[in-house]
Formats: C-alpha cells, sequence, structure tokens
C-alpha cells in the first residue's frame, strides 16, 4: 500500500462499529521523513511518500493513512525515552536552552509553559546534574507541533565578514 496524503487523525474522526484500527509504529525521528516504508502491528506493508503539501504539515500521532468500512490504518508516534526539565527560574531557563541549542538538540514544550522535554542523552542528564536544574527521566511522545523552533531552513556556522579556509 503507498499512502501520499493523510486521511484524517483517530482524535476528530467518529469510528465506525467494527472498525478495526491498525497502528504504524513510528519513532520520532521516523515522523519527520517524507518517505518511508513500514509494517503495521497487523503485519500490513505501508509505504508513504507524502506530497509537499502533506510533508510540510508531517506525521502525528493518531494520524489516519488509510481507511474504509472496517479497516482503519493510523500512525502510533512510539514514546522516547527523555528528560522533563522543569527551570524553576529564568537563569535556569537560559542556561538550559544555552546548553541545548549549543549540542543543536531538539527542544520541546510540554503542556504548561514551564516545562520542557529533550530526548535522553546521558551527557544532558550529567549537565542538567551539574547545574542543579530540576529534570526527571521519562518516556515521551515526542511530537513534531510540540518542537520549539525559530525559523525554519537549514542552519550553519558561516558568519559575515569571517574566511573560512
Amino acid at each position: 500500500m503507498i499512502v501520499t496524503n493523510i486521511r484524517g487523525n483517530l482524535q476528530e474522526a467518529a469510528l465506525q462499529p467494527g472498525q478495526t484500527v491498525d497502528c504504524l509504529p513510528l519513532d520520532y525521528l521516523q515522523a519527520q521523513k517524507r518517505i518511508l516504508r513500514g509494517k503495521t502491528n497487523g503485519g500490513v506493508d505501508v509505504a508513504i511518500r507524502l506530497t509537499e503539501e502533506a510533508q510540510k504539515r508531517g506525521l502525528h500521532h493518531g494520524d489516519i493513512l488509510y481507511r474504509d468500512e472496517t479497516y482503519v490504518i493510523a500512525i502510533e508516534i512510539l514514546p522516547e525515552a527523555s528528560l522533563r526539565v522543569k527551570p524553576r527560574d529564568a537563569m535556569e531557563l537560559a542556561r538550559f536552552c544555552y546548553e541545548v541549542g549549543n549540542r543543536h538538540a531538539p527542544l520541546y514544550s510540554w503542556e504548561d509553559a514551564d516545562t520542557f522535554a529533550v530526548l535522553y542523552d546521558e551527557s544532558m542528564e550529567l549537565l542538567l546534574h551539574e547545574l542543579g536544574i530540576p529534570y526527571e527521566k521519562a518516556m515521551i511522545r515526542l511530537e513534531e507541533e510540540k518542537r520549539m523552533r525559530l525559523v525554519k531552513g537549514a542552519h550553519h556556522h558561516s558568519h559575515p565578514g569571517v574566511l573560512h579556509g
């Protein structure tokens, strides 16, 4: 089966009595790809080749890839080992954000404005411990819509007026 568009989301769709939902499990990196292939929990081979428009939206937990009267295939974003971080003040927040940015690590917002999540990394955990910033290990579903970004596009390290080479 080749899928090019998303057909809704389980949170918004009314399932019919007797419809079976078969999930395609993806990690957070797979969910960011435009082209991928995988097997549902029920063993169905699914190839995804999103249109440009669908790619801009991205894949989200519960997205419906296929639907008929009796069967639905939906995306399941798998929880990842993560660090849930809750800085206590502006200085801790600034230090934390500086370190995350310096490592080019993705940063995710949480339900409340004071809590963030990053993918688990032993060195990040050690750093948070050394800085005394409160955190906890948790399995978290890292979804693209919660990823914090200032601008879109590639990041580079060239600076105007600086000669390289």
